[in-house]
């Protein structure tokens, strides 16, 4: 490569400059995305049918807020009063639709009134005439309202807050669907409503994190009347973003101070201090801010590209740094500019390749399926090669304006570590084989052990107040995660009941003819279907018309309704109630019935793909029903999807990342037993990362997922650096042993100081209140460690015993010792 660019010095600095102002003005526009649907795999036919079902009956957009009274008595005056207040301050907020909670069920026995009274009205806890005591004991007893507004044990209850719908982003995405459905992505008309879209959604994003903040606010206000916790689907999307905007900003600077720590201990320089940790902070600001031009979003599962780019960069100016000083040793007569040039001229196959390399693992994850995992996949992709032109334009444009540093003290030996890893691969080569092969061993029954799981509240620290509430709800109010069945049935056909009928109504003359459709059959298998569910130790509370039925049983001396006696009491519901009763749970006009669970989360783990089968074959032996005639969906399914598409996508890929990075290898060293050689140690220590992940009873999530696509892109930097050297040392000496030990004490001490710099960067992420951000630091940084110790360690130990002893080149000066 010609490196004429750095004649101009000045210039590379002042385009530098310009090439920030924009990048900071864009990366104003980048933004976080907290949404749960960007945590689902798009384009997927789970996801379909639920956007089906949320189209008919309503989603999981809604809220609960919990009130445990100091007195524990729930169905007081003082906590009614209490609790009257903070429904109202809840249903005032701006972006609510509703709310309910035990004010608002209906109670029919305290006292007790005929199923006839009910057409005439209902009591709630706001009637004067009701009985209190009878009221709680009715309450903790329904078959409808038990978990769901009150405890079991009844000493909280619930409001059930539902969030508005946002009718404009609702339009917009039709819109686009719309056009996305008529094969029109290439179209201007796409990108208008592709354009109206992103800005309705952020619009929308934002106001969802304020409306969220606001309901905490409101809750706050009354953490004096009793202990309150908050829980839904749509809080946990919009703190788990909350929680890595904050390890952002804690966490950014503490990495980066360890990061520099490291940096002043091994190379006791300030300039090789801020150099390095400027350059990767002005690849990152680029990369932010042409996502920014771009509008990509970050998620969860993305958020960690900062500092995974930073680390890149680091690495990539450690090894010009450690290059750059060696030269300064071996080659003392060069002047400045000649020294740097050199530098960037015999370094830049070596770090070229890496990135490539490491551009080859990380897209892996654009193959997955799911919009955040290969946005992430491409923004490091991006990243990298922004990264390694930062590398080549500032830092050597900075290290030519810069005095010449003075060459330190010899330190080839100083390394103790280094050194005896040398020894050892150089004399005792089998015995680090063998040591490899009982590794690869452990890692492969580890893998065996693995498991896949989403346990949200497991995400979160125990002395956090998301946690306490989703532990809260999840064990005294029936559950967390939601899910839902449907079951089809012949739709309501109006003409069937336009004349008087078996029943003697004329159903064109009712408020609700579609009582009518509801048979006795139907309701017997929703009933099924419902005890069955109930039987799952897994399963928390069930809803569905089976316990709105229950409730009516009351009325029948515990005898199952008559056909007749349905569409009775269905008549008898006040149109106030069907909205919370009947409307989420059927569905005459599609022949829907609905039912709706929610998994208890800190029970004992179990495989959501073989509960669903068990639903779906449940529904078929003992139902009768068709195949298309069941359907289970709902968040449960759509993360559990997410995860088994993401886990598929990256052994799918697998193959086609190591081929990648074995072509990288025979490129670069254009040998085909060192490109076999340099696969073995990444191979190794990725499968040691998931294989120690197996044994310590670590689920995979979506999260850690990508561990072994990170440890790969990241883990090939040392392979391709160390294998570079030692064809140089190797074509020198003449000696694979003497080879080793050179390389050992020049890009060895490289590879140790990269290593260690991103484990002590990652280790802070210890201390976070995001146990995924705690996971994917601890495990990066073994990932880290195991890459070192097989780089160093088992393969120049491959290399000594599959090379002997040649001629040395003569060309190759052998006065060069460092």
């Amino acid at each position: 490569m010609n490196f004429s660019y750095l004649r101009w010095p000045w210039l590379m600095i002042a385009l530098t400059a310009v090439l920030l102002v924009l990048s900071t003005y864009y990366a104003t526009q980048f933004r976080f995305d907290a949404s749960s649907e960007n945590l689902v795999v798009q384009g997927d036919k789970d996801l379909a049918s639920y956007e089906q079902v949320v189209k008919t009956f309503g989603g999981d957009d809604f809220l609960f807020v919990t009130f445990r009274p100091d007195s524990l008595q729930p169905v007081s005056p003082a906590a009614l009063t209490v609790l009257d207040q903070l429904s109202a301050d809840l249903a005032a907020v701006e972006g609510v639709s509703s709310v309910f909670s035990i004010l608002d069920a209906p109670l029919l026995k305290s006292p007790p009134m005929s199923l006839a009274e009910l057409a005439d009205g209902f009591r709630t806890l706001r009637s004067e005439d009701v009985d209190l005591d009878l009221a709680k004991q009715e309450l903790v007893n329904s078959p409808f309202f038990r978990e769901l507004l009150i405890t079991a044990d009844g000493t909280a209850s619930a409001i059930k807050v539902t969030l508005a719908a946002d009718q404009a982003l609702n339009k917009v995405t039709a819109e686009r669907e719309a056009l996305r459905a008529d094969g029109q992505e290439n179209s201007p008309q796409w990108q208008v409503a592709n354009d109206a879209y992103n800005a309705e959604r952020e619009r929308f994003l934002a106001q969802r994190e304020q409306l969220i903040g606001t309901i905490r606010q409101v809750k706050a206000a009354y953490s004096d009347q009793g202990t309150l916790h908050l829980g839904g689907v749509p809080m946990i999307a919009a703190d788990m973003i909350s929680y890595v905007k904050q390890d952002l900003l804690v966490f950014g600077g503490s990495v980066i101070a360890l990061m520099a720590l490291a940096l002043g201990m091994f190379f006791r320089s300030l300039r090789f201090v801020v150099l390095p940790i400027l350059t990767a902070a002005i690849g990152v600001l680029y990369t932010v801010g042409f996502l920014g031009f771009l509008q990509w979003q970050a998620t969860v599962i993305s958020s960690n590209f900062v500092a995974l780019l930073g680390i890149t960069t680091v690495s990539l100016t450690i090894h010009l740094i450690q290059h750059y000083r060696e030269l300064q040793h071996t080659q003392a007569e060069l002047e400045k500019r000649e020294l740097v040039i050199t530098t960037m001229k015999e370094k830049f196959a070596p770090c070229f390749f890496t990135a490539l390399t490491t551009m080859a693992a990380f897209g892996s994850l654009t193959a997955s399926g799911i919009l955040p995992v290969e946005y992430f996949g491409w923004m490091m992709c991006i990243g990298i090669i922004i990264a390694f032109i930062a590398t080549y334009t500032f830092f050597p444009a900075v290290l030519l304006l810069l005095p010449k540093d003075p060459a330190r003290k010899k330190t080839g030996d100083s390394n103790t570590f280094i050194r005896t890893l040398g020894e050892l691969t150089r004399w005792r080569p089998g015995l680090i084989v063998t040591l490899a092969v009982l590794v690869g061993v452990f890692a492969y029954f580890g893998i065996r052990q693995v498991s896949l799981d989403n346990r949200f509240a497991e995400y979160f620290d125990e002395d956090t107040q998301i946690y306490q509430g989703m532990s809260y709800i999840d064990q005294q109010l029936g559950g967390t995660i939601p899910f839902d069945v449907v079951l089809r049935f012949p739709a309501y056909e109006e003409e069937v009941f336009d004349e008087d009928d078996d029943f003697g109504f004329s159903a064109a003359e009712e408020e609700y003819p579609e009582r009518y459709w509801y048979t006795r059959s139907m309701l017997d298998r929703v009933e099924q279907m419902h005890r069955f569910l109930q039987s799952k130790p897994q399963v928390g509370k069930v809803l569905s018309l089976t316990a709105l039925e229950d409730f009516a049983r009351d009325f029948t001396d515990g005898e199952k309704l008559s056909s007749l006696e349905i569409a009775a009491v269905l008549g008898e519901v006040p149109a106030e109630l069907h909205a919370e009763l009947i409307k989420p749970y059927a569905s005459p006009r599609t022949g829907e019935m609905r039912l709706t669970g929610r998994i208890i989360e800190s029970g004992e783990s179990f495989d959501r793909e073989v509960f669903r089968q068990q639903i779906e074959e449940f529904a078929q032996s003992e139902l009768g029903l068709a195949e298309d005639a069941v359907t289970v969906t709902g968040m449960m399914i759509l993360f559990n999807s997410m995860l088994n598409q993401l886990l598929a996508s990256q052994i799918d890929t697998l193959s086609y990342v190591m081929l990648a990075v074995f072509i990288m290898f025979l490129l670069l060293l254009r040998s085909i037993p060192h490109a076999l050689l340099g696969m073995i140690p990444n191979s190794l220590a990725a499968a040691t990362v998931i294989g120690s992940m197996g044994f310590a009873g670590i689920p995979l999530d979506m999260m850690t997922t990508t561990i072994a696509a990170i440890c790969v892109g990241i883990g090939v930097d040392d392979t391709i650096h160390y294998l570079h050297r030692f064809r140089v040392e190797y074509a020198r000496w003449g000696d694979a042993r003497v080879a080793v030990s050179f390389s050992h004490a020049s890009i060895g001490r490289a590879l140790f100081y990269t290593s260690v710099t991103v484990m002590m960067g990652f280790s802070v992420l210890y201390f976070s209140n995001f146990v995924p951000t705690v996971m994917f630091g601890i495990w990066t940084a073994v990932a880290m460690g195991l890459a070192l110790l097989a780089n160093l360690a088992l393969l120049p130990a491959l290399l000594v015993l599959t090379h002997g002893k040649k001629p040395p080149d003569p060309t190759i000066r052998t006065d060069l010792e460092w």
